[in-house]
């Protein structure tokens, strides 16, 4: 069943996603997404809608989903591996932590993923859509790794045990 999607022009941020209801129903239209969405009156003129063949709902949409000319297309996948899932601290405190970024469009540039290590940022450099970077991590103890932000459709996460 195909859901109706409306979007805000300038920033193509997915505002509302709703599918067709059971039975003899049709889309909602236009001017219901905009109730439903809260869409200030002067912000319509913003606002266009696209038509996907999946049957899901806002929250759905806006994690896998990004708008690209008009139209809605899943958002790039992340992969996220490390070298070591489990370091002897009396050998060797360091991992590397791989990315790769899959299911992209000719127009995606990205030059860096923001990587989680526990609370601690990382940006690693991104190139040909991978990339990677060791990490010391000298404390005992179980850290976890993962993706930041919402530009993927995914966010892994790895752990890594310091015995």
């Amino acid at each position: 069943m195909p859901s109706k999607i409306l979007y805000d022009t300038r920033t193509n941020e997915i505002l509302r996603c709703q599918p067709e209801p059971h039975g003899s129903a049709s889309l909602p239209s236009d001017e219901a997404l905009y109730r439903s969405a809260r869409v200030p009156e002067n912000d319509k003129q913003y606002m266009k809608v696209t038509i996907i063949d999946d049957d899901i709902l806002t929250r759905q949409a806006q994690k896998e989903l990004r708008i690209n000319n008009g139209n809605a297309i899943k958002k790039p996948k992340i992969k996220l591996n490390v070298s070591d899932t489990q370091l002897d601290s009396t050998v060797s405190t360091i991992t590397t932590i791989n990315v790769e970024i899959v299911d992209t469009i000719d127009s995606d540039e990205f030059t860096s993923v923001p990587i989680l290590v526990e609370d601690a940022r990382i940006d690693i450099s991104i190139t040909d859509n991978q990339g990677d970077q060791d990490i010391d991590l000298t404390n005992v103890g179980i850290y976890t790794i993962k993706c930041e932000g919402d530009r993927f459709r995914n966010t892994p996460q790895v752990q890594v045990e310091v015995i």
